[in-house]
């Protein structure tokens, strides 16, 4: 029996969603053993844990405990950089003195910048990373904070950002009348709100920057507080808008959203750029909008409403087959526990 130690030490839903992903992976492996270790304080109910195939999960209970305990393993996966300082020297001593007969680290996240994070500056100045046999970026990532951090050349790989589609699964729920949107940097909810009432919506956002002056009509809630109602919002939603300033220069901003929304099979309007056009093929499995601007909005709503039910249906159904086949988190992690 190989056994798997992944380290889950940045608590936030992704992580939730990419362990229990991974273990969903592992699960019809015999002859594999999945260990957790974790250092959540919030439980995510409404994602909900689960026992690892074969092992166990349990929380950081600091340094001395963790060397005292640690016996040794066949693969040892670090998912992230520790959210919390108290990790920070656990996950140094797991990466550069724990007996594992191979080490990988895994980003679900961009790596922090410089004083964003105590963790990721201990790793590059100790090159912390320079022992794993592989390490996975996201795409969209910065190289050179990667090597200096002692992860480049040929270990270094990359991946794309990816949506739980187990989770994300479309419940048969109907849709409502409003769009919803969701985010922070670089949106225009602003925009949004005249182009949602232009073509006759409602709209709700979920956000926590400041949303800007928003029509009466218009509902805005904290995203950060509402994580556990994120998926109903978005499924119960006419369409799913994503209003990215033009001077944003990320090309895949707003992605998460637009993912989790194709996975419910909802009609996601996006900003045109290179990246979203690998994934949204306009009046096919989505929408795009060239221009931010109210009419620009308005314009890609109405052709929603345009479609009608059977229209719906089948644009639905080719979004969630493009994220399954594209982005999907499951796909990701069966990939990676061949190689364990």
């Amino acid at each position: 029996m190989k056994r798997v130690l992944l380290v889950n030490f940045a608590e936030c839903p992704e992580n939730l969603h990419f362990e229990r992903a991974f273990a969903r992976a592992a699960a019809p492996r015999r002859g594999l053993a999945v260990d957790v270790l974790h250092d959540f304080d919030y439980h995510y109910d409404f994602i909900g844990t689960q026992e690892p195939p074969r092992g166990r999960r349990t929380r950081y209970a600091g340094l001395e405990r963790l060397k005292a305990s640690f016996r040794g393993c066949d693969a040892l996966v670090l998912l992230d950089f520790p959210k919390r300082a108290r990790c920070a020297a656990a996950f140094l001593w797991l990466l550069r003195h724990a007996p594992a007969a191979r080490k990988y680290y895994v980003a679900n996240h961009l790596i922090p910048m410089p004083g964003q994070n105590v963790a990721a500056d201990l790793a590059r100045r100790w090159r912390a990373l320079s022992g794993v046999q592989a390490g996975w970026m996201l795409e969209s990532d910065d190289r050179t904070l990667w090597a200096a951090a002692g992860l480049d050349g040929p270990r270094l790989r990359t991946r794309g950002y990816a949506a739980d589609c187990v989770y994300y699964a479309p419940s048969g729920a109907p849709a409502g009348d409003y769009v919803f949107s969701a985010g922070s940097a670089g949106r225009d909810f602003p925009a949004l709100a005249r182009g949602a009432a232009l073509a006759g919506f409602r709209l709700k956002v979920f956000t926590d920057s400041r949303a800007g002056a928003l029509p009466a009509g218009a509902e805005a809630a904290p995203l950060a507080g509402n994580l556990h109602n994120l998926k109903a919002a978005a499924e119960g939603a006419a369409a799913v808008a994503i209003p990215v300033a033009d001077g944003c220069r990320n090309e895949a901003a707003g992605n998460s959203i637009a993912f989790l929304s194709m996975a419910l099979g909802r009609p996601v309007l996006a900003r045109r750029t290179p990246y979203m056009e690998r994934f949204i093929e306009d009046g096919v499995n989505g929408f795009l909008y060239s221009r931010l601007s109210p009419g620009s909005l308005a314009r890609g709503l109405r052709r929603v409403r345009a479609l009608g039910p059977a229209g719906l249906r089948r644009l639905g159904a080719a979004a969630r087959r493009t994220v399954l086949r594209k982005a999907s988190l499951d796909r990701f992690c069966s990939e990676f526990v061949r190689l364990l």
